[in-house]
């Protein structure tokens, strides 16, 4: 497991391994087309990252995020992203 600061608490998440971390980057890359969003990729991606990190559907953690609002779910699952691709500015 792996300790993420977020939303002024520490939030556990499992880790994950290489193949998956260059799964996630490559989901990441495919959000981008032509210098824009694509929306649904991204939030495609974001579900991915829930599901890896241990927060997916029908978990004891996901209930932990039923207590959050939608914008801090999707501030959360950024953070937890970031961590698995090592872009945490906290940690550098």
């Amino acid at each position: 497991m792996i300790t993420v600061k977020a939303l002024n608490k520490e939030w556990q998440v499992k880790d994950i391994t290489f193949a998956e971390k260059r799964n996630l980057h490559t989901l990441n890359s495919l959000c981008f087309e032509n210098q824009k969003i694509n929306q649904e990729k991204y939030y495609e991606m974001l579900e991915t990252v829930r599901n890896m990190a241990g927060y997916g559907t029908g978990t004891d953690n996901e209930k932990k995020l039923e207590k959050l609002s939608m914008v801090q779910v999707d501030t959360l699952l950024q953070t937890f992203l970031m961590e698995y691709l090592g872009l945490n500015s906290a940690k550098k």
